[in-house]
């Protein structure tokens, strides 16, 4: 395989640790302690557990519908749950479980709460507030955001199934950071006894939970990638761990062939007959309006009737999950949640009278392809773990390391288009909303590079490339700019400090930096380079580009500060041919 691949990998190996499977058992031995009721939903509805109740709907192809909902306070989100309750008697219209979003500090232990910042959702202290709302209505509630694969996972796996919840997770969330947590050893080995846990609840059809792209698929620029890495956590959660698990993704995939290819493949290469892996397809987010809201239920009415006819067709356990039109500007209301959910129930009754002119063919064609060089994709990381000596076979082990990956490193690592190949970016087979933004973009700046005879201008040259903050977009854009220029490109990814940037342009011995920033703090991230640059004594050229603003003193709204940056003799432009240019001559 590629030496720097491998060397890369080899460096997220983690240091020493207890061995993964006896913290398992650990897990193992203190679920079967914990008793772990019905929940309201299943001793009202007769079904055995919520699985059974999915199975039901899979068999008869009938989609079902999910709501998120965080409230301000626990003592809203139990009336708001039991007004979703009166909805469904008064209409008729189902909603079949319901995944509370509280705040984050719920993720951490009661000792750090004070140091974290506040947000617009609740924040559950005692057991009390999840029995509250399994118990406010016979809807499901699944326990996800800020649970299993967060610091204070113990207390909230242990409280959630002792609540009755079926689903918790989010297993995907464990390249998330909690600050002012720090403790990612003690974090993970609680993760694992949760696994445990979960495991020990296997035939009481409790699941584990994951959502794709809050996890590494959140970079992806391939769908193929989805199912890659879909077969990776399912692999340690139920090959390693022995829990079920099951998945939602669809925020960041606006395209229906997209959503509908990668949902039946995820299917396809995951699913058995005791497990379906699908929760929810979740509605898009990218392509919403922040100004004439109400058109946004016209792209949330589309996707819906496509998911409704897929589940129809495929009968696979799909399940919608609305989002409301204010997606964009403001935390949703109960109102503004249960119109967009109203939306989706009346395309539902209308929905099979389409079913006569659909055509599926293609999205069969490209589920095929996403199985196979998804299941390539996971092949190559379990070969390039096994070949850095990490251990594939301990859970705890497995963890550690994706949480070490450089998540813009992950596709790149083990992509079929890339493993054991000279290729230098990931080709798509299909490309993500991100990838074909990102590959669009990169094409017209390289045309408008050979037209100045500059395609090859940095040849020769190393650069190292990082992103600021934790947005992506720039930094893949300016990777593959600078990489087919020619460069030697070194990604120190995101949420990067300006000492760490210049420490790697050290280490690799170059001078040529470039950050992308978008979230106002690009002034004083200049400044800082600046300092250090002085404090080193040495000389680089210092790139930036991306949102170049910030709010300076005196006033309420940002400002461009791209002449500042300028003037304190950083290269601030968003024009990566002028870049370039300047990068060549240095």
């Amino acid at each position: 395989m590629d030496k720097e691949i491998l060397e890369y990998l080899k460096s997220i190996k983690p240091g020493p640790h207890p061995e993964g499977l006896k913290v398992l058992q650990e897990g193992i031995e203190m679920g079967k302690a914990i008793q772990a009721p019905k929940s309201r939903f299943s001793r009202e509805s007769g079904y055995k557990s919520y699985l059974e109740y999915k199975k039901h709907l899979m068999k008869e192809g009938r989609i079902y519908w999910n709501i998120l909902m965080g409230l301000a306070t626990v003592k809203e989100q139990v009336e708001a749950i039991k007004k979703i309750y009166e909805f469904m008697q008064r209409t008729g219209f189902s909603v079949d479980t319901i995944q509370p979003i509280c705040s984050g500090k719920v993720a951490l232990p009661k000792e750090y709460r004070d140091k974290a910042p506040s947000t617009t959702s609740f924040v559950m202290e005692t057991f009390e507030d999840y029995l509250d709302q399994m118990e406010a209505a016979p809807i499901e509630n699944t326990f996800c955001d800020y649970v299993l694969a967060s610091p204070n996972a113990l207390e909230t796996t242990i409280w959630s199934l002792k609540a009755g919840a079926s689903v918790i997770g989010v297993f995907s969330q464990i390249i998330w950071s909690f600050p002012p947590y720090e403790d990612d050893m003690t974090r993970f080995i609680n993760m694992v006894k949760c696994l445990g846990m979960m495991a020990s609840k296997y035939d009481e059809d409790k699941i584990v939970f994951t959502y794709l792209e809050d996890g590494l698929s959140g970079y992806f620029l391939d769908c193929v990638s989805y199912v890659g890495h879909a077969l990776m956590e399912q692999y340690i959660c139920t090959k390693l761990c022995g829990a079920r698990y099951m998945l939602s993704f669809g925020g960041l995939l606006s395209d229906c062939d997209l959503r509908g290819a990668t949902a039946v493949a995820l299917h396809k290469a995951l699913s058995t007959e005791d497990q379906p892996v699908l929760q929810y397809l979740n509605s898009s987010t990218n392509l919403q309006w922040d100004h004439d809201i109400h058109g946004n239920y016209g792209m949330s009415a589309q996707e819906f009737l496509f998911s409704i006819l897929l589940e129809r067709k495929y009968k696979m356990g799909l399940g919608a999950n609305p989002v409301s039109i204010t997606e964009k500007i403001a935390v949703p209301t109960l109102e503004e949640l249960m119109n967009i959910f109203t939306v989706g129930k009346r395309i539902e009754e209308k929905a099979p009278e389409w079913d006569q002119f659909m055509d599926f063919s293609k999205i069969d064609e490209m589920s095929d392809i996403m199985v196979t060089q998804g299941k390539k994709f996971f092949e190559n990381l379990l070969e390039g773990f096994k070949a850095a000596d990490i251990d594939i076979g301990d859970p705890l082990e497995m963890i550690l390391a994706i949480r070490n990956l450089n998540p813009l490193k992950f596709e790149h690592s083990f992509h079929p288009t890339t493993f054991n190949s000279e290729n230098a970016e990931v080709k798509p087979f299909f490309p993500t909303i991100l990838g074909k933004q990102t590959v669009k973009m990169r094409d017209d700046i390289i045309k408008d590079l050979e037209k100045q005879g500059m395609h090859e201008a940095l040849k020769g040259k190393k650069v190292i490339v990082a992103s600021g903050d934790a947005h992506t977009y720039g930094l893949l854009l300016v990777e593959g700019v600078l990489g087919v220029s020619g460069a030697q490109v070194v990604n120190g990814g995101v949420d990067m400090h300006a000492a760490d940037l210049l420490d790697l342009a050290d280490e690799e011995n170059t001078n040529i930096v470039a950050v992308s920033c978008h979230n106002g703090q690009a002034l004083d991230y200049g400044r800082m380079l600046v300092k250090l640059a002085e404090e080193r004594g040495k000389k680089y050229l210092m790139c930036m580009g991306g949102v170049l603003n910030a709010i300076l003193p005196g006033h309420t709204e940002p400002t461009d500060v791209a002449h500042m940056l300028n003037e304190m003799g950083i290269f601030a432009q968003n024009d990566l041919v002028k870049t370039v240019e300047k990068m060549k001559n240095a």
